[in-house]
């Protein structure tokens, strides 16, 4: 079954998840925001587990060190998240971090590679259970908590962008297998530039297959469906192709529509956020934390649209309301949602999101039940309904064009053919 995994990137995203477990497989949670919540947050996937089945992965924040500034704040200080995860981790990252900029495994001699890889391992693979054990103990002690381990352990990766990258991330595989009780799902991560040429997705591959890993993430950088070429889409789509058949199941780490008529070419499942996290791209630059603009996430187009631009693009279509739980509950019409995101004292991001995990896992489900014809022929109605009423909407954005659709049929049928 196709795994649909959503990232859980924020303690606001608590209540999404909990009244959204029945359309969710699985977690990806930033090892960072684990240590910033050390109480709640394994209590938290422990009831998701216990409730719903629903599993997680760990993603290390080791990697968030290797280029920028994104983890220190204005004066140069590490952010308090980071830094108690650097923390857990202990040495040789705390003096690593004291003495240099970044920590990025390139420039790292071998054995502080196989240092940093047994800590990261060490804390996937422990620090739920042993929250768990602490707190609970003083209580009512848990029965088999060796089950709340994460599905797999996430080796911290190094970006893939030239050939010897492999070699970094080969040394990393080494240090993880050896370190890991766990199975093992390592991220390849990677520039659309790289898998462009012919024989890089085989050396991917044979990188897995070296270390006898028989299923993986990947994070194709900044997949953005609005910039990204067809080319690309089309080496994407090779990509999963060569991975699974060498045996290899993959997993996108971020991932739009796109990924799920992927499946039908061997992808294995895909990761999304709460509101956006399509696509990710390596943060280099300090934010300002600022928080994510409202969206809905319109199941026609396949993407996140102001409430207002969605409302007046489904009533140039006369569509039906969405027939989700959530919009059904909220909403009697389209003129609904716009009055709701026009009210200022109205938490509309909040059912915003619970509706994007609704359609996303019915589009999943659909998908997975087609056949690769009647996904591109649906594809192709969606954008010959939807492209004129998109276009002239005065709400949507000049440089939002529906011409993703079909760059992504081609891609497949570039493939298929």
């Amino acid at each position: 079954m196709f795994e649909a995994t959503l990232r859980y990137n924020s303690p606001s995203d608590k209540d999404t998840i909990a009244s959204s477990t029945e359309y969710l497989d699985s977690l990806v949670i930033p090892a960072r925001m684990l240590t910033a919540n050390r109480k709640a947050l394994p209590s938290n996937l422990q009831n998701y587990a216990d409730e719903a089945g629903v599993s997680y992965y760990l993603n290390p924040t080791l990697s968030d060190f290797r280029v920028g500034d994104n983890f220190r704040d204005e004066k140069g200080n590490i952010r308090s998240w980071h830094l108690k995860y650097i923390e857990a981790i202990g040495d040789p990252l705390e003096k690593l971090l004291q003495n240099n900029s970044n920590v990025s495994a390139a420039h790292l001699p071998p054995e502080q590679i196989e240092s940093l890889t047994a800590a990261s391992v060490e804390f996937q693979e422990n620090f739920v259970i042993d929250q768990l054990t602490e707190e609970r103990d003083r209580y009512d002690p848990i029965e088999d908590v060796e089950s709340y381990a994460p599905e797999a352990v996430i080796p911290w990766y190094h970006k893939i962008s030239q050939e010897s990258d492999l070699q970094t991330n080969d040394t990393i595989l080494s240090a993880a297998v050896d370190a890991s009780d766990l199975p093992l799902k390592p991220c390849l991560f990677v520039t659309p530039s790289f898998i462009a040429q012919e024989t890089n997705p085989e050396a991917l591959a044979d990188l897995l297959l070296k270390h006898d890993l028989s299923e993986c993430f990947v994070w194709i950088e900044d997949l953005d469906k609005h910039e990204t070429a067809e080319s690309h889409y089309t080496h994407a789509a090779e990509l999963i192709v060569e991975l699974a058949e060498a045996g290899i199941a993959p997993h996108f780490f971020y991932g739009d529509y796109f990924a799920m008529m992927l499946s039908h070419l061997g992808l294995s499942g895909t990761t999304y956020g709460t509101m956006y996290g399509e696509e990710g791209g390596e943060r280099r630059e300090r934010t300002s934390g600022s928080g994510v603009a409202t969206r809905y996430y319109l199941d026609g187009v396949k993407d996140f649209l102001k409430p207002v631009a969605a409302v007046d693009v489904q009533q140039r279509v006369d569509a039906e309301m969405c027939p989700c739980d959530v919009c059904s509950r909220q909403f009697d019409d389209w003129s609904d949602l716009a009055e709701l995101a026009n009210d200022p004292e109205q938490n509309v991001q909040a059912p915003m999101k619970k509706h994007h995990v609704r359609v996303r896992w019915h589009q999943i489900r659909t998908v997975e039940s087609q056949l690769l014809d009647e996904t591109l022929s649906e594809l192709e109605r969606d954008h010959s309904k939807y492209a004129s009423a998109f276009g002239r909407s005065n709400q949507v954005g000049q440089k939002k064009k529906l011409d993703y659709l079909l760059r992504w049929k081609h891609a497949i049928e570039n493939v298929t053919s």
